[in-house]
């Protein structure tokens, strides 16, 4: 019986210390794996100049849209975009952040254009020096809403998009940050100055009346030598409400054509003032929300072109409230909102109003659908009516 006893002793220590080696090579092979990987990543980061201090993130949104049942335009799909967002940060005081919109056009081609491309210099706690091309920090909607999937509606409100009356982008510096007043009370501000916007006077039809166009996109160009001067203050009484007042002035030259590059020959600039006031109120699921620009192009008596058709003080003016709720406990949202937009082109002057049902998968996937009507000021000119589907996504 002893004989038998020892044997298996024997047998359950061997099988122990075969587990065990097992377990070693196991445990060896793990930590080797590891080891590899950590220097593959390390290549990685040499290769793409990275080193402790830098961070590179990635964001954006995308968006597809339908429209359907407009005497303008026929059925379909009229936008496949896609817009990534990269911050690449040096440092607690380095920032560049850029923003790409590409998309396929009428034509089936792929656009791409830069919508903004700054570098930015963390000065403190409060304030943060831009340079580049910015959004215009007048108003809320350009540099907060006109992203897809923030934007309540499936388009921006009417004068607030290409071509409209409120400003697009900027190419210059601005100081801009937020401080705190007193308790929950705060503040923010952006001040700017940039190359401006140029009025555009043009005649494709010798018979007919020549268009004026003030162009805001910015412009790596400055044929006038001018610089206009403006920003933006921020008042946040409660966390749930924000007022905010902008305004900017300067002067700016008067291009023949389409192009900003090149000004007409002896046309004198001009004066250009913007004013703006927004706000924006967060009850529970309840978002209101309301915006007025005003940009304004002085007259000028010796103005010749195209007969003096621009000599005149030119107002181009566009407001929208809207409204927004989230029934609770729920994915679904309705959105009604009003607006109006005022220009020297009495072609397209109008009034504006959009119902729209929401469901949003997520904070950051949203399904839009609205009805849409254009009253235009002009009687000879028909209303408009249509429906706008938009899918989009914010990552």
């Amino acid at each position: 019986m002893k004989k038998l006893h020892f044997i298996k002793l024997s047998l359950a220590a061997s099988v122990f210390a075969s587990g065990a080696a097992i377990a070693n090579e196991d445990t060896e092979s793990k930590i080797a794996n590891l080891e590899s990987q950590m220097a593959a990543l390390r290549e990685d980061v040499k290769s793409n100049n990275l080193d402790t201090l830098s961070k590179l993130h990635m964001s954006g949104y995308s968006n597809i849209d339908f429209v359907g049942g407009s005497d303008r335009q026929e059925d379909g799909f009229t936008a496949a975009r896609f817009a990534p967002i990269f911050h690449f940060q040096f440092s607690d005081r380095v920032l560049f952040e850029g923003e790409l919109e590409i998309e396929t056009n009428a034509d089936g081609e792929t656009e791409i254009a830069a919508e903004y491309a700054t570098i930015d210099l963390i000065l403190n706690d409060y304030m943060a020096l831009v340079a580049g091309k910015f959004l215009s920090p007048i108003g809320q909607f350009r540099q907060n809403v006109h992203p897809a999937w923030i934007n309540k509606l499936p388009t921006a409100p009417v004068g607030f998009g290409h071509g409209g009356a409120a400003p697009l982008a900027d190419l210059g510096v601005q100081l801009r940050g937020g401080f705190p007043l007193s308790g929950s009370m705060r503040a923010n501000y952006a001040l700017f100055t940039s190359n401006g916007p140029t009025l555009l006077v043009d005649q494709d039809d010798p018979n007919e009346e020549a268009e004026v166009e003030l162009e805001t996109e910015a412009a790596a160009s400055n044929a006038d030598g001018n610089f206009v001067y403006g920003g933006r203050v921020g008042f946040l009484p409660v966390p749930a409400l924000e007022l905010g007042l902008s305004g900017a002035f300067g002067k700016i030259g008067v291009g023949q054509g389409h192009e900003v590059s090149e000004l007409a020959v002896g046309e004198p600039d001009r004066d250009y003032t913007v004013l703006g006031a927004d706000a924006v109120y967060n009850i529970a699921t309840l978002q209101l929300r309301g915006e007025f620009i005003q940009q304004t192009v002085g007259s000028e008596a010796n103005s010749t072109i195209f007969d003096g058709v621009a000599a005149e003080e030119l107002e181009y003016t566009a407001w929208y409230a809207q409204a927004a709720y989230r029934v609770p406990d729920t994915k679904w949202e309705g959105v009604v909102r009003l607006g109006d937009l005022d220009t020297p082109d009495a072609d397209t002057n109008r009034s504006q109003w959009s119902a729209g049902v929401n469901y949003l998968f997520a904070n950051n996937v949203i399904i839009k659908a609205a009805y849409t009507v254009d009253d235009y000021d002009d009687n000879a000119i028909d209303d408009d009516e249509r429906f706008n589907v938009q899918l989009a996504y914010g990552f």
